[in-house]
C-alpha cells in the first residue's frame, strides 16, 4: 500500500487526469488514501474510509509510511479551525479529520502542524444540540457537483459530512448511501437524521436528503435549503412544485 494524505484545505478529486475533467469529490485536509497509481502530474487514488476513486493533481497530498490508529482522531468543528507549521497557515473547514499526535498537534512526515481552533470528538450523545448548529451552518451554501464544504457542496456530500459530525461513515454517493441503513416504512416516522432518497425517471437514485422531522427536509439542490417533504417528494416553496420524487428512506442510527 501506498499510504497518502491531503495536505491542503480541499483539493478535487477527478474522473480523469485534466484540470478540465469532471470533479467526481474533494478531498478534506488530512484524509488518508492509498496511491495506486502515479504518473509525472497526476496519481489515482483510492480513499480509505469509503473506497472513493478518482485523480489528483501531485503537489497536493504527501506520501506517509503508515497510519498509526492509536492516534486520538478529531474533527474540525463547524467554527473551523487553522493548521499552523512554521509560517505556513491552512485553512480547514469543518469535517477534516485530525488525527493528533499530542495536545494541539499533528506530525505529517516531519512537518509538525500546531491546531488553533475547534475540534471535535465524533458523537451521536449530543445529536439534539449540534443538529441545528449543522443546518445552520450549511444553509445557502452554493451546490456544487462533486463539492464538500459549506462554499460548495453536493447532496451526498452534505449528508456525509453531517454524518461524520456524529462519527458515521456512509459512503460518497447517494446510490451507495441508499444501499446501507435501515428501512424507515411509513414516512410519518422519519425522525431528524433519517436520509432519505429520490430517483429519476429511470429509477437511479439521483438525490438524498436528511430530514429534520417527518415532513421537513434539509438537502442541497442548487442551494442547501429546507423544503417541505411527503410521500409524493420534495415540495420546492419557492417554485411552488415538487422538485424530486421519493424512493425510500433509510435509518443508520
Amino acid at each position: 500500500m501506498n499510504l497518502a494524505i491531503c495536505t491542503l484545505s480541499l483539493i478535487p478529486l477527478r474522473a480523469d487526469k485534466s484540470h478540465r475533467s469532471e470533479m467526481v469529490s474533494q478531498l478534506l485536509f488530512g484524509e488518508l488514501f492509498d496511491v495506486l497509481k502515479q504518473e509525472k502530474e497526476w496519481s489515482y487514488i483510492k480513499i480509505l474510509e469509503n473506497g472513493y476513486e478518482g485523480w489528483l493533481q501531485n503537489g497536493q497530498f504527501e506520501s506517509i509510511s503508515a497510519n498509526n490508529s492509536n492516534k486520538k482522531v478529531k474533527i474540525v468543528g463547524i467554527n473551523q479551525a487553522r493548521a499552523v507549521e512554521n509560517q505556513n497557515s491552512i485553512n480547514l473547514i469543518h469535517g477534516s479529520p485530525i488525527e493528533l499526535t499530542g495536545t494541539d498537534s499533528v506530525l505529517i512526515n516531519e512537518k509538525s502542524y500546531k491546531l488553533d481552533g475547534e475540534l471535535r470528538t465524533p458523537s451521536q450523545d449530543d445529536f439534539a444540540i449540534e443538529f441545528p448548529n449543522l443546518i445552520a451552518h450549511y444553509l445557502n451554501a452554493p451546490y456544487l457537483w462533486g463539492g464538500r464544504s459549506a462554499y460548495g457542496i453536493d447532496c451526498s456530500g452534505l449528508s456525509q459530512l453531517v454524518y461524520r459530525h456524529f462519527g458515521i461513515v456512509i459512503p460518497r454517493d447517494a446510490w451507495q448511501q441508499a444501499e446501507g441503513g435501515i428501512v424507515v416504512d411509513f414516512v410519518s416516522e422519519a425522525k431528524a437524521g433519517d436520509l432519505a432518497f429520490f430517483d429519476n425517471e429511470e429509477g437511479r437514485i439521483t438525490h438524498v436528503g436528511i430530514m429534520i422531522d417527518s415532513e421537513t427536509i434539509f438537502h442541497a439542490s442548487a442551494k442547501v435549503r429546507i423544503d417541505k417533504f411527503d410521500s409524493e417528494g420534495i415540495y420546492n416553496q419557492d417554485y411552488k412544485h415538487y422538485s424530486h420524487k421519493f424512493r425510500i428512506m433509510k435509518r443508520y442510527f
